[in-house]
């Protein structure tokens, strides 16, 4: 727990120093060419960007809930310094194998009627590396359900953003008192 928690340290420092570190975003439109083909919309057609890749992470985690792990998969790093902490699961894997067992587990253990939302609380993008901070909110057809704190960190792979690491805690809800503070 120890681990975990000084783990989830770092990774918030981490996180909060890509602020001040990275260059901001761009947020220039595409130019609309009227159907003509043009290298300038060619260029912001081909430059992958953070909030694409978390869109795709969005349904990856859709297909997760359902069972089905591969669209996940195809979104990390197969590098041997990818990392995964925590979770619905709670298990640790370090190394792009055992992280794939251990969503192939997770994927195993899914039923059909999970319901999955999210509410990002915080992203940023810099020209290699960038994160997602988000809630994450598991409903189960039992009644059980999973709320969790997640961290991903992504890279640029073949100028394709993936996912090198993603660490998840449960949400500790406060039992609130029948005294009112003023």
């Amino acid at each position: 727990m120890k681990r975990n928690i000084s783990v989830f340290i770092l990774l918030i420092l981490l996180a909060s120093s890509f602020k001040y570190r990275t260059k901001t975003r761009e947020t220039s439109q595409p130019v609309i060419t009227a159907g003509y083909d043009s290298p300038v919309s060619r260029k912001h057609a081909l430059k992958p960007t953070l909030d694409a890749a978390i869109a795709d992470l969005q349904k990856a985690n859709q297909e997760m809930a359902k069972g089905n792990p591969a669209f996940l998969k195809t979104l990390w790093s197969h590098e041997d310094d990818v990392t995964i902490f925590g979770g619905v699961e709670n298990t640790d894997s370090k190394g792009w194998k055992a992280v794939e067992a251990s969503l192939n587990t997770a994927g195993q253990t899914s039923v059909q009627d999970v319901v999955y939302t999210y509410e990002k609380v915080a992203s940023q993008e810099g020209p290699m590396q960038g994160y997602l901070i988000q809630k994450e909110h598991y409903r189960f057809a039992d009644g059980r359900k999973a709320d969790l704190h997640v961290t991903v960190l992504f890279r640029k792979e073949n100028n394709v953003w993936k996912i090198a690491h993603r660490q998840a805690d449960p949400i500790t809800l406060v039992a609130k008192s029948d005294k009112t503070v003023k």
